[in-house]
Formats: structure tokens, sequence, C-alpha cells
């Protein structure tokens, strides 16, 4: 049987799938050294979120046929690589658009609502501060859409169906909905400018690295939120943080991380006018109740 090498685990399902037609090798971590000492006769690896599979992985596994994401980026693959070695590169597009849609819209909806702190409020006995914050409604705010590929028009469609007004940025689609409560920015200053609540969804590439940096922060309303679903490394994560510290803006909801897992010391954890989850925004089941390919199970 030819080899399957697996940097992280992925659910019991696969594993039975593949028990039976594959050598199934699953490195002892994530890291480009473990895969490296395991890949050498291995025929395809299946990828998830955390390892990177980089020049030199590729360079040392001459057997290597197959790089398959569970999910739908393929950021963490050197495709240029793989492309030069032979080596087919697979996703699955759509497969968590609508978990990662919902996610979006709880942290929106968390933020507005600030459910932490009458969470925090109620387990402590503090039933009285419950009149010292007043809830938002979604109703009736803009909501801003930076890239509005399958992740952001479900973002999109969902927000509309709550009576917000929609903004929308993405250079690379065309202005093809005719919708009064739907506008297409030419430029995303004027998204960040006019949104109350911004939500991010492109792209793990060059051009989008720091995208969301001082500047556009600065242009935020003071009363504005900013979610992130995307990548942690589309926003400058310093001048974000600034401007939560500072109470420039109102708050941030963050799925994702410049570094991953974010390390302990990290000032965004000392803040409360932001919600963390842990790149967790696609790991869900579906309808029919069984999780997605890139759920994870503990070990």
């Amino acid at each position: 049987m030819e080899k399957v090498l697996l940097p992280e685990r992925i659910i019991d399902e696969g594993l039975e799938l593949l028990k039976d037609k594959a050598e199934i090798i699953i490195t002892k971590d994530a890291s480009e050294q473990s895969i490296i000492d395991e890949v050498s006769d291995a025929f395809a690896i299946i990828l998830r979120s955390k390892a990177k599979i980089t020049r030199s992985i590729i360079e040392a596994a001459p057997k290597l046929k197959v790089i398959s994401r569970t999910g739908a980026g393929y950021d963490n693959v050197d495709v240029q690589a793989a492309t030069e070695h032979n080596v087919m590169v697979c996703n699955l597009p759509g497969i968590n658009t609508v978990a990662v849609a919902e996610h979006t819209i709880s942290l929106m909806l968390a933020l507005l609502k600030q459910l932490p702190k009458m969470d925090l409020y109620v387990r402590n006995g503090q039933w009285g501060k419950r009149s010292e914050f007043i809830s938002e409604e979604a109703f009736g705010k803009t909501i801003g859409i930076v890239g509005l590929g399958k992740i952001g028009r479900e973002v999109m469609f969902r927000c509309k169906s709550m009576g917000m007004h929609v903004l929308v940025y993405d250079p690379y689609v065309e202005n093809a909905l005719k919708d009064n409560d739907i506008r297409f920015c030419n430029d995303v200053e004027t998204l960040f400018t006019q949104s109350d609540v911004i939500t991010l969804h492109v792209p793990n590439i060059p051009e989008n690295k720091k995208m969301v940096d001082e500047h556009l922060i600065r242009l935020m309303k003071p009363t504005a939120y900013i979610i992130n679903t995307s990548r942690g490394e589309v926003i400058d994560q310093g001048a974000l943080t600034s401007a939560l510290k500072e109470h420039r803006i109102a708050g941030a909801g963050l799925d994702v991380f410049a570094q991953e897992p974010i390390e302990q010391d990290d000032p965004l954890l000392t803040l409360d006018n932001v919600i963390l989850t842990p790149h967790a925004a696609a790991l869900s089941r579906n309808r029919k109740g069984r999780p997605s390919c890139s759920l994870q199970q503990s070990v």
C-alpha cells in the first residue's frame, strides 16, 4: 500500500476510509523537521491548517504525487515547488463556507450584544451591571465585507436578511449585484470609513499581507468593530492591538492570528473589547450531523 502522511490527525471517519487503502503515518508534530523525517517514501500528504509544506519537504519526498488540503485555502503549501516537482495540490473549495460564515456572524452579534461581558457578570454575581451598558442591534447598521468569495457572499446574504446595509470591496469581482442595500466600493478606504462592522474574507497572498494597517484602522469609526476569520497575516496585529487598547475602535472578533497558537503573553489576551477563538471557524458539523473533513478530534 502507498504511504499517506498526516502532519495532523484527521477525523476517525477519514482514517477509516484510508485504513485499507494506504499506510497511514501521523507525524509526531506539525514541524518541518518532523514531516521531513517521515516523508521520504510518502505518496501523498493530507494537510490541515497548522503544518506548512515547504520546498525542503517537497524536495525530500521523491515519491510524492499529491498534497491534499482538507479546507479551501492552500497558502500553507509551496505551490511553485510542488509544480516544479509534478506534485498535484488539491483543496476543497466550499467545504466550510457555511461554518465560517456563521462563525463570522456569531462574532459580530457577540460583539454587538456584549455577550462575553454579560456572561461574566452573571457568573460573578454582578447582576446589577446589566444597566451599565447597552447592547446594539445589527438591524440598520452597515456591514463592510472585504473579499466577495464564497464565504464573503454567504456573510453578505445573511447580513442583508438581518436588515443590514452592505458595502463590498473586492477588486477582482464586478458589481453584478443589482440591489439597493448592496454597494460596491471603488476603494477599501471608503469601506473602512463608512462601515459599522468590517469583516475580512481574503486569501493570504503577498499583496494582502498586513493590508489592514495603521492607516486603514485610523479610518474606522470609534464605534466600529472588525472581524477576521480569514488569515491572521492580513491584519497588522500590532496596529490593531494599539487601537483596541486606546479604544479608538469599539472592538474586534478574531479567529486567526499572526502567530498561531497565540502567545500567552500577547497583549490581545488582556483586552476586554476583543473576542478570540482558536482558528476554529471551519470546525463544524454539517446539516447531516457529520463533521466536516477538517474537524479536529482529540488524540
